[in-house]
C-alpha cells in the first residue's frame, strides 16, 4: 500500500476541509485568515510562498515546492465561497459527515481539491521532484474571476516569479473527477435606464424605461438565436454552445397606470473562444444608442456597467498534457464543460495548456446541503499524486 492510499490520508483530507468550511471566506468578504493557515501549513512541509495582498482583507497565495526551474505543475483553487443562505439542515459552516457526505458550504466548490491537494503535499518529498509543484489560491471567483487577476499580473510582470512556467495548469473545479478542456468565456453588464414619469395614456407620446429595456432584451436574444440550432447536451449532460445569453434580471416601474421613470437590466453573455464578444454585441449597443436617444429626449437617459468579464477556455484535447491528465483521472476523455472557471486567463497569461478537473459536483454547489462524497475526495488524492509523479518527478 502506498502513503497516498493509507487510510490516516483520508482522514487528513477531512480535517483539512473541516478547518477551511469553518472559515467562510464569502465572496467580497477578507480571506486572509484562510491564506495565512494556508501559507503557515505549506511551509511547514517545504513550501516557499507569496501572499499577493488584494483589497478589504482579501488576498492570492503562490505556493511552490521543488527546484527553482520551470515546468511543472500548478495546480489552482479558489477559496471563496457563494453566501450559505438560509435552507441548510446542519450548520453551513460546520462540516458534517452524512454517512458517505462530507456536507458544508464550499466542499464541493471548491475546498474539497484543496484540502485533497494539501493532503497529499503532506506526504511529498521535495528533494525527490525534478520539476515544481506550483499551488495557486484565488479569492473572489465567484463574482467573475476578480482576484485571480492580480496573482497573474504579478507572474506576468518581468522578472518576479520567473520560475513560474508550468508545463501543464490543473483547476479543481467540481467535475466529478471527469477531466474538461474548454469552457465558454462571458461578459456581464448592468444597465440603468432612466426616463419622465407620466400617465399610461401618453405611451404613444413619451418613451418608458421598461419598453427600452424590454426592447434592448429582444435585441439580446436576438444576438444568440443564429447558434441555437448548434447548441446540444453532451453525454455528461452539459451544455455545448457557441453563444448565449441570459436576461438575469429586470426590475422598474411603480404603478401599473404610469410610465415606468426607472428600469434595471443585468445580462450576460457567454461565447466560446472563436467568438469576439465586443464584436457579438456591437449590434445590441447600437440598439441601445437608439434607446438612449430617445430617452435623453424627455431628460432621461442610460448608463451602462460592465460587472463581469473573463475569457473562454480552449486547450486542445489531444495535447499530451490533456491525455496525462485523462490518464491520471481515468474517468473517461476530457470533454467541454458548461460553466465558467479562471482557465482562461491562466491559459492567456501562462500559455500552458489548462485542464479543469476536479471532486464534487457542480450540481449542489451554490445550494443548500452542498456535499462532496468521500469517494471523490479519495479518487482527487489519488489523481493529485499520479499528476504530481507524472509531471514532476519524470517517473511515470
Amino acid at each position: 500500500m502506498s502513503m497516498i492510499q493509507r487510510p490516516e490520508v483520508g482522514e487528513r483530507v477531512v480535517q483539512l476541509l473541516g478547518h477551511m468550511v469553518a472559515m467562510p471566506t464569502e465572496s467580497t468578504t477578507p480571506n486572509r485568515s484562510l491564506i495565512e493557515w494556508a501559507a503557515d501549513h505549506l511551509q511547514a512541509f517545504g513550501a516557499t510562498t507569496s501572499i499577493i495582498d488584494g483589497p478589504e482583507g482579501r488576498a492570492n497565495l503562490l505556493a511552490t515546492l521543488g527546484p527553482n526551474t520551470g515546468g511543472g505543475l500548478l495546480l489552482s483553487g479558489h477559496t471563496d465561497v457563494v453566501p450559505a443562505g438560509g435552507g441548510w439542515r446542519t450548520d453551513p459552516y460546520s462540516l458534517t459527515v452524512s454517512g458517505d457526505h462530507m456536507v458544508g458550504r464550499g466542499t464541493a466548490d471548491m475546498k474539497g481539491f484543496i484540502a485533497c491537494v494539501l493532503a497529499v503535499i503532506e506526504y511529498l518529498d521535495p528533494a525527490g521532484l525534478e520539476r515544481p509543484v506550483h499551488l495557486a489560491l484565488s479569492y473572489d471567483e465567484e463574482i467573475g474571476c476578480v482576484g485571480v487577476r492580480g496573482l497573474l499580473d504579478r507572474l506576468h510582470a518581468s522578472g518576479l516569479d520567473a520560475h513560474v512556467r508550468p508545463d501543464l495548469v490543473v483547476i479543481g473545479e467540481p467535475t466529478m473527477m471527469r477531466p474538461r478542456h474548454s469552457h465558454l468565456g462571458k461578459v456581464a453588464y448592468r444597465v440603468s435606464f432612466t426616463a419622465h414619469a407620466g400617465h399610461s395614456s401618453l405611451s404613444p407620446f413619451l418613451p418608458s424605461a421598461i419598453s427600452a429595456a424590454v426592447r434592448m432584451a429582444a435585441a439580446l436574444e436576438a444576438t444568440a438565436a443564429p447558434h441555437a440550432l448548434s447548441a446540444y447536451r453532451d453525454d455528461t449532460g452539459e451544455a455545448n454552445a457557441e453563444v448565449t445569453v441570459n436576461v438575469g434580471s429586470i426590475s422598474g416601474g411603480t404603478a401599473l397606470n404610469v410610465l415606468a421613470e426607472h428600469c434595471v437590466v443585468s445580462f450576460e453573455l457567454r461565447h466560446s473562444a472563436t467568438h469576439d464578444p465586443d464584436e457579438l454585441l456591437r449590434p445590441l449597443w447600437h440598439a441601445v444608442d437608439t434607446e438612449r436617444d430617445a430617452l435623453q429626449a424627455v431628460g432621461g437617459g442610460i448608463d451602462i456597467t460592465e460587472i463581469a468579464r473573463y475569457p473562454a477556455l480552449a486547450t486542445d484535447r489531444t495535447n499530451p498534457w490533456v491525455r496525462m491528465v485523462e490518464r491520471a483521472a481515468d474517468r473517461g476523455v476530457s470533454t467541454p464543460l458548461g460553466f465558467g472557471t479562471e482557465g482562461g486567463l491562466f491559459a492567456r497569461t501562462l500559455q500552458a495548456p489548462v485542464v479543469v478537473c476536479g471532486p464534487g459536483d457542480i450540481g449542489v454547489a451554490h445550494k443548500p446541503d452542498e456535499y462532496v462524497s468521500t469517494e471523490q475526495l479519495h479518487a482527487c488524492v489519488a489523481f493529485v499524486d499520479r499528476l504530481i509523479t507524472d509531471a514532476c518527478t519524470g517517473t511515470a
